[in-house]
């Protein structure tokens, strides 16, 4: 909250919930959702959606290129088979 903040000069509110929920809004318009997205945000990947569409992109734009601009991140089953031959070799 504090890196979004002093990004971009802005009061950021943490509004506490359960079940699993995490939603960014920004003016009142939401813009991740971690119940829509079946995963958290990656790395500065709020940031670069308010910053696309402050800069005219519109919200699906932003999203879209925004998650491709993301870091993939790997299965725990893709990873798996590298760290077993890490761990034969030492």
């Amino acid at each position: 909250m504090a890196e979004i903040q002093n990004q971009f000069g802005e009061p950021t509110e943490l509004v506490q919930s359960s079940g699993g929920i995490f939603e960014v809004e920004d003016k009142n318009v939401l813009i991740f959702s971690k119940k829509a997205m079946n995963r958290f945000p990656e790395d500065d990947e709020i940031s670069k959606i308010v910053t696309m569409t402050d800069a005219g992109l519109t919200l699906n734009e932003a999203q879209k290129k925004a998650a491709e601009m993301a870091p993939k991140s790997i299965s725990f089953a893709d990873w798996l088979p590298g760290f077993m031959r890490r761990k034969t070799n030492n």
